[in-house]
């Protein structure tokens, strides 16, 4: 059994001065003598470790249904070919991402789902070129035509309570990304006047790691040109 000083995290053991890697199957509270699966690793160019998530879905073989957060780390050699470890635990795969590409001195790099992500999730404008957005209880309408922004938020009880701000007092636009459980947001924030009032003017949520941060930036950018304020991109 390995001494647990060793082990990296979950079930991994990493030898940073033989540059190898361990799996250990767990065995009673511990984990077994011997590994199961050892990689020594040659020269690394890059490592990549990538984070998305789906519908949980039934494994083939029966039993438990996979889980919808998905995670993968993948070594990339200099001289060909690769190191894929599949890790559920987030924290456990980022530790072994760290520690393969400190001993190299590289940078971990961060990517969505390992078949690439797709684009296709911008908002479309309405037939009057408007944009449509939700936000919590407030439903917001961007109309450049009109010059105004239009907020209407839902009250608890009845009733909705509008307001709505020139295009004019906009600052400028941010675009920002946050993950919560299996799903991602992009969100394009309108900060308006000199309270700074945050108004989400576009936005799109769906299942972590298939969206296109590039087309967001583009997008983002474009409106910000269009209503002549700077843009200020977070991812």
């Amino acid at each position: 059994m390995p001494d647990e000083s060793e082990i990296l995290c979950g079930d991994w053991a990493w030898d940073a001065v033989l540059r190898e890697l361990r799996h250990f199957p767990r065995k009673g509270k511990g984990h077994a003598d011997e590994p199961d699966g050892v990689e020594r690793l040659p020269p690394v160019r890059s490592v990549t470790w990538y984070r998305w998530s789906q519908a949980p879905m039934q494994a083939h073989t029966g039993g438990d249904p996979m889980p919808a957060g998905l995670s993968r780390v993948v070594a990339e050699y200099q001289g060909g070919g690769n190191l894929t470890v599949n890790e559920l635990d987030r924290d456990c795969a980022g530790q072994i991402a760290e520690a393969i590409a400190s001993a190299e001195g590289l940078e971990v790099q961060h990517e969505g789902a390992p078949t690439g992500r797709s684009g296709g999730n911008l908002p479309q404008r309405d037939e009057m070129g408007r944009l449509r957005a939700t936000s919590g209880r407030s439903d917001i309408i961007l109309d450049e035509v009109a010059g105004e922004v239009q907020v209407s938020r839902r009250k608890r009880l009845l009733g909705r309570e509008k307001r709505s701000y020139s295009t004019s007092e906009i600052r400028h636009l941010e675009l920002t990304y946050e993950t919560k459980g299996s799903q991602e947001t992009f969100a394009v924030v309108a900060v308006i006047g000199p309270e700074e009032v945050r108004v989400t003017v576009a936005s799109y949520t769906g299942f972590e790691g298939w969206a296109e941060p590039g087309e967001w930036r583009e997008f983002t950018e474009d409106l910000a040109r269009s209503l002549g304020v700077e843009a200020r991109l977070e991812t």
